[in-house]
């Protein structure tokens, strides 16, 4: 995460309560636990990685002290010689453990639109093939009570429906995954994990960081430098999974890094009952890695403790005020080679059964002469039926009471309470449960300028880089921007409401206006614009619904509108008429068999790029036709590519003499948290073909030996066939069985889109009888 300051900006102003500075020359204390370095995400070829478990087990104790092998879900369901995967991995951390040198951990990846999930020490696992809602996730883990962790929250894989909170499963999803990747610098921690870790925590989720490389190749816990810090009583397995159960962890971009972090002689991970005050104990050690900087972050302020800048080695101790009756720290280290250390929180809260949490100020930049709201999460951590009275204060005055009832584990989301005008200032609300204080929250109130937008961000929103760079902006020119957190209706002072339609992808009943915004939107006397979104359906049920509303389809046209100038901002290139072809991967065709397709692009007006690196791409398409060995950064080039706007059309073939490239190129779709992945196997048919079984004819298209697809959530099949048939041509077990014949099916990504074809069709031996689609469906250049 290199973005610190604009995290901090985010915040009250950095300041220190620094009450008592003890020497580093006192003694170390006698520390119970020791640290150990692991990597707790990895895959082998029991789903798309390579390799056995036995073999990453054994690569992985050279170079950590744990490795979890946790391969998808949806691959574990074909065994393995007539035995579950699940407990042949298990079994394989079972032999491959050493007391004392190494521990083996068995777990499985669940991924699904909301997010990815890693469930440790189970043979049971949850598919998103049958239950691929967030909700459905929660509820199965809270019946087999394992342990879990949120992996990479982002954008890319989905950050869980923004960490939608369910109080029983926080007692099992212990872990949060903010540094991942597998490529060879350890730079693995990014802002947007950090500042998701920081929602999660804001939720009410007690996560512990850790920092994993997620490897899919043979350099299980070699890839990099990147590892979790665990804290340990021994280096044997049960006290390995009585750390990570406790939160005991912390995430390194350095694998020598020692940190100790305790609150009143309590170990990091801890949750301590409220006191007003708390002494910190920090101790970090990495001999010839001095430190940059040092903070505490902690939910209401952050502190920087400058003294400790230059050090290798430190010791640190200090009192804490304890502003809130729910308040969490953590500290978080920047090494002056610019790599990054999160400790696991500590958490202080009252003994009250209830919580409140996940507190919003709507406006989110109120200014005088603006009706403020609070919206918040209340919910019961008890394991019975809880009546409490909550009352809120502003300012130290009793402005709301109710008496709340709440059964085991209940929770009431976004609970509303309207404040009122408020003066220009700070204003400070307090949340009381039985007269004892859970939270509080600081309401800074301005004077206004200029517009205020009122952004639409609860229905799935497709808010994009490009859009939140043009609001950023519109703010420099002296207007105010707030996003709706409650229901989009009542929001006074607003000039302009702006909802960015849905995104591709997502759950419906997140999509769907309410009939009390409905009516409020019709009724808006401001200007309501409508900034189309990926999802093409739901752009056209809000155009119905919001007749009174301008329709723009582009942040350009939107930019016009608000007045905005977008020069000089980060202009896309994705618009040029350019279609570029991979030919630095062992592709199938090279250009000398592209003639066709490439005389019928230049006639359209594109042109065409053969490349060998898959950098800079900013033209409308890119082709890889059964592709292999993609760098780490060139697929994160391809995933940039399609979510700014490009089209990829990507290709494989049978797995015939082993010919087709399936890990390399799922790998690519799964970070684009692709619907559709390549199946390994050979599509034949014996009516519907052009000489012979492999040959296949299937929507007037020929295809010279597929693969099939695997579909797993919302894409559009373009190409199937009832008559054609899968095999496993290489006879390695691995090909998955479907019900149908899939080969071609597109779905949108980003503000780009993806075809995913079973094999490329468009060589100048195909080309001609190929054309219509080629010309009317790949290129949509009738």
């Amino acid at each position: 995460m290199k973005g610190l300051n604009t995290t901090v900006s985010m915040k009250v102003s950095i300041a220190m309560v620094l009450l008592l500075l003890v020497a580093t020359v006192f003694a170390l204390p006698n520390f119970e636990y020791q640290i150990y370095h692991g990597n707790l995400h990895s895959h082998t070829s029991y789903s798309d990685g390579r390799g056995t478990p036995e073999q990453a087990y054994a690569h992985a104790s050279k170079y950590a002290n744990v490795l979890a092998v946790t391969d998808h879900c949806y691959f574990l369901k074909i065994p393995v010689n007539g035995q579950s995967k699940t407990y042949l991995t298990q079994q394989a951390a079972r032999n491959a453990t050493i007391p004392g040198k190494f521990v083996g951990l068995q777990g499985f990846e669940w991924t699904a639109g909301s997010g990815h999930i890693n469930v440790y020490e189970t043979l049971e696992f949850i598919s998103r093939d049958e239950r691929g809602d967030l909700k459905d996730f929660y509820e199965w883990i809270t019946k087999v009570k394992k342990l879990a962790q949120f992996n990479h929250p982002g954008v890319t894989f989905g950050n869980f429906q923004d960490f939608w909170f369910w109080p029983e499963a926080d007692k099992y999803v212990n872990l949060i995954e903010i540094g991942n990747g597998n490529w060879s610098s350890a730079d693995v921690i990014s802002g947007e994990m950090f500042n998701n870790f920081i929602l999660a925590l804001n939720r009410g989720w007690h996560l512990s960081p850790t920092a994993n490389q997620d490897n899919h190749k043979e350099n299980w816990a070699s890839a990099n430098d990147a590892r979790t810090g665990i804290l340990a009583k021994s280096l044997i397995y049960e006290d390995i999974m009585e750390a990570l159960w406790n939160r005991r962890t912390f995430a390194s971009e350095d694998k020598n890094a020692k940190l100790y972090f305790y609150a009143d002689n309590n170990i990091m991970g801890s949750i301590l009952p409220y006191r007003e005050k708390a002494n910190f104990y920090i101790y970090y050690s990495d001999k010839g890695d001095p430190v940059s900087k040092v903070y505490i972050f902690s939910q209401s302020k952050i502190y920087e403790l400058p003294e400790l800048s230059g050090k290798d080695e430190f010791q640190y101790s200090a009192t804490f005020d304890i502003v809130d009756g729910y308040e969490w720290f953590f500290v978080y280290i920047i090494q002056k080679d610019g790599n990054e250390i999160v400790s696991a929180p500590v958490w202080f809260e009252t003994d009250s059964p209830f919580r409140v949490n996940y507190v919003r100020v709507g406006p989110e930049k109120p200014s005088v002469g603006q009706n403020v709201e609070i919206t918040f999460d209340i919910y019961n951590v008890a394991e019975s039926y809880e009546q409490r009275t909550l009352t809120v204060l502003l300012n130290g005055k009793s402005v709301y009471s109710e008496k709340i009832s709440l059964k085991p584990y209940g929770i009431e989301y976004d609970k509303n309470i309207q404040l009122g005008k408020l003066e220009a200032g700070d204003t400070r609300v307090d949340f009381l449960i039985d007269d004892k204080n859970v939270q509080s929250v600081v309401i800074k109130v301005s004077e206004k300028r200029g517009l205020t937008v009122l952004v639409d961000k609860l229905h799935e929103n497709d808010v994009g880089d490009e859009l939140l760079s043009l609001l950023r902006k519109f703010e420099e020119q002296g207007n105010t921007v707030i996003f709706a957190d409650t229901v989009l209706k009542d929001y006074n002072d607003v000039d302009i409401v702006l909802i960015p339609t849905p995104k591709q992808g997502g759950l419906d009943f997140f999509k769907d206006l309410m009939p009390d915004e409905v009516d409020w939107l019709r009724e808006f006397k401001g200007k309501l614009i409508l900034l189309k979104g990926s999802d093409e359906e739901y752009f056209g049920k809000y155009s119905e619904l919001l007749q009174n509303a301008s329709v723009v389809t582009s942040v350009e046209e939107l930019a016009n509108i608000l007045g905005v100038s977008l020069t000089n901002s980060t202009e896309t290139k994705q618009h040029r008429k350019v279609v570029y072809i991979d030919q630095g991967h062992s592709n199938d065709y090279y250009k000398d068999k592209l003639t066709k397709l490439e005389a019928f692009l230049k006639v359209k007006g594109f042109e065409v790029a053969y490349i060998d690196k898959l950098q800079n791409i900013d033209g409308m398409y890119l082709i890889i036709m059964n592709g292999k060995g993609y760098l780490d950064d060139e697929v994160r080039n391809i995933v940039s590519f399609v979510k700014n706007g490009g089209i990829l059309i990507i290709t494989s073939k049978s797995d015939y003499n082993n010919g087709g490239n399936t890990e390399d190129l799922n790998a690519i779709l799964d970070a684009l948290n692709s619907p559709v992945r390549f199946n390994d196997d050979q599509v034949v048919d014996e009516i519907n073909n052009y000489g012979a079984n492999y040959k296949v004819i299937a929507g007037n298209v020929r295809f010279y030996s597929p693969c099939s697809l695997l579909l797993y959530g919302n894409a559009q099949v373009l190409i199937s066939s009832e008559t054609a048939k899968s095999v496993d041509s290489d006879g390695k077990n691995d090909a998955q069985p479907v019900d149908k014949i899939i080969l071609a099916a597109t779905f949108k990504s980003g503000l780009g889109k993806v075809v995913v074809l079973g094999k490329a069709v468009f060589s100048d031996f195909d080309y001609e009888l190929n054309k219509e689609f080629i010309q009317n469906v790949l290129f949509d250049v009738k």
